[in-house]
């Protein structure tokens, strides 16, 4: 289809880089929407639909333009503009609703969904253009995804170059005192505009060289071909190692699935660009029935990161993540089953059956992966019933245990509105114990999972500081010097305690053994980190000169940490080595294996 595609007339070839520029103009107009707090654009029940329908709409219609006054062509827009529209506004209403949701934990799955769907369906309305109906020849529909996919490779490189002419332009009259430039590539509207210009430029470059992608393609088939085999031979010497070692390692291990999908993708990936539409075998005898003999094994190692994902789900319940790894276990499983079943060919042919299992499969992607985004498979409906179902049970219980608090955070952060409102029935459950009533209360009304994401509102003086500072009993007030000096701190470098929630203590603490007292100011995150900077004095002004951090995953060793620090309980152990300068050379610390030091200054 390569050879024979028709060839862009001038206004076709405009219409795609304008298209491209038109896309990324969009995409900031939400962002400036967002900003300016414009009703439909600065809330997600906007911006869900928005970004969806601007990244996938525009970038199928840059793929697949021939002609601008062909009718398939704009009825294929309004199809793709209705299905992913529907499903971005399914998407909108689950995670909106629930204030202090995280986006990314409901999102993040659809715009993965959402692209897979777009790239799989694509060659189907391509070649709709070209033939006028969806079924086409095999030999089409590989030809076209190749080219889709190599497309958007030409337009991530075309990009990446465009911008390092661009900084490279700035930089040069940079050297000449000339700052204009520097000013105008760093503001957001041109930074989107040059953006669209050049994935424009790519797009058309990738679609005007037929012979040069055409090239391209066969060269990076040639290395496919060169690596299924070494592919083939690691799974099937792991295979022969299986009855050895047993299933148990692979049942303790937390990334079996994820370890024996991603090798099932990359046999399904290697022999579909070897095969290609129906080529014969490139090897000899012995390294075909290696590569046969790996696609006969595809359902064991599907089997088994299918059993991994379950074991899971029954251990821990269902999460919306867990849903969706289930739902690319189980395609990755067919399309092992049917490679398997392709690989087990009649005398004298080699993957005749390939195609078929590739169209089907395809199919099933797509109707999965629309499904699980709508009313029909909602996996938000199906996590929340589950985990809920779990925390019900632990609800008399006299102690709330890690895993029931982290279940209810699922439900008020990661789950969308369903989440929230399953929440809300559960607070009115009659029987609950005391404590697991707190921790459900204390869960509702956070604002983050997390204190340490929630921002504050950074205090306007020392006095209000002062009031969010904790100092150890019997030690002396913060001095109001020192205090400033945290406040203009907090505006750069450091802004844990002026601006995000958390635990600040001030320690009056000789850190640097100079006989003068100086300030230890630690700040406790949520996320198990801690962060303490050293402010010292010198003719009367305070600044920060040293500073540590640590991340303490153990929660009784974090208590244990904090107590000692809010008790004023720190010592400062001395260096083993002393620092040494070569010359007039700064000095440089001299590294061992012991942690010597509590505090490390720059």
């Amino acid at each position: 289809m390569d050879d024979t595609a028709p060839t862009l007339a001038r206004r076709e070839k405009s219409a795609i880089v304008l298209l491209a520029i038109l896309q990324s103009l969009l995409l900031y107009l939400v962002e400036y929407g967002d900003g300016q707090g414009w009703p439909i654009l600065s809330d997600l029940s906007g911006q869900v639909p928005w970004y969806t329908l601007v990244l996938v709409v525009p970038s199928m219609m840059q793929l697949s333009l021939h002609r601008l006054d062909d009718p398939r062509f704009w009825s294929n827009t309004v199809l793709a503009t209705a299905i992913f529209g529907a499903a971005a506004a399914w998407a909108a209403w689950s995670v909106t609703g629930a204030p202090g949701t995280t986006a990314s934990a409901t999102l993040g799955p659809f715009a993965v969904s959402m692209a897979l769907i777009a790239f799989v369906a694509l060659p189907y309305l391509q070649v709709r253009l070209a033939l006028g109906r969806f079924g086409a020849p095999y030999g089409d529909l590989f030809a076209l995804a190749w080219q889709n996919a190599l497309t958007l490779k030409v337009v991530c490189v075309m990009t990446g170059l465009g911008w390092l002419l661009l900084t490279l332009w700035q930089a040069l009259f940079q050297l000449i005192g000339i700052d204009l430039f520097h000013r105008l590539f760093s503001e957001d509207p041109f930074i989107y505009m040059a953006s669209g210009l050049f994935a424009g430029l790519g797009v058309l470059v990738a679609r005007t060289q037929h012979r040069a992608m055409q090239v391209a393609r066969n060269v990076l088939f040639a290395i496919f071909t060169g690596f299924l085999p070494l592919a083939a031979f690691i799974a099937v010497i792991f295979l022969l190692t299986l009855p050895f070692t047993g299933l148990a390692p692979l049942n303790a291990a937390a990334s079996t699935a994820a370890t024996l999908s991603l090798l099932v993708a990359a046999l399904v990936l290697l022999l579909n660009a070897v095969v290609q539409n129906g080529r014969a075998s490139p090897y000899p005898r012995a390294l075909r029935w290696l590569v046969d003999a790996a696609m006969v094994a595809l359902p064991v190692f599907a089997g088994i990161a299918l059993h991994a994902v379950i074991v899971r789900i029954a251990e821990h319940g269902w999460t919306t993540d867990r849903f969706w790894a289930l739902v690319a276990v189980v395609m990755l499983g067919a399309y092992a089953v049917g490679y398997a079943w392709a690989a087990l060919r009649p005398a004298g042919a080699w993957m005749t059956k390939l195609p078929r299992v590739n169209v089907a499969a395809s199919l099933l992607l797509i109707g999965i992966g629309l499904l699980g985004n709508s009313p029909i498979l909602d996996p938000h409906r199906l996590s929340v019933a589950s985990q809920l179902a779990r925390i019900e049970t632990a609800a008399n219980e006299t102690v709330v245990d890690e895993a029931v608090r982290d279940r209810l955070e699922y439900l008020r952060f990661e789950s969308g509105r369903r989440g929230v409102a399953a929440l809300d029935a559960l607070a009115e459950a009659p029987r609950a114990s005391k404590e697991f009533v707190s921790t459900l209360a204390e869960i509702r009304e956070r604002p983050a999972r997390h204190h340490w994401e929630t921002e504050r509102t950074p205090p306007e003086s020392p006095a209000q500081l002062a009031a969010r500072i904790q100092v150890p009993a019997g030690q002396p007030a913060l001095p109001e010097a020192l205090l400033a000096a945290v406040l203009v701190r907090g505006e750069g470098e450091n802004p844990y305690c002026s601006r995000y929630s958390g635990t600040c203590i001030a320690n009056h603490l000789d850190v640097d053994a100079d006989g003068r007292v100086d300030v230890l100011v630690c700040h406790a995150a949520e996320n198990d980190y801690v962060s303490c900077h050293v402010f010292v004095e010198s003719a009367g002004a305070w600044s920060a000169q040293g500073q540590i951090g640590t991340w303490i995953e153990d929660e009784n060793q974090r208590r244990a940490t904090l107590e000692s620090i809010r008790e004023g309980r720190i010592t400062t152990v001395a260096p083993r080595f002393r620092d040494i300068a070569f010359g007039d050379t700064p000095p440089k610390r001299v590294e061992t294996s012991e942690a010597n030091a509590v505090v490390a200054t720059p």
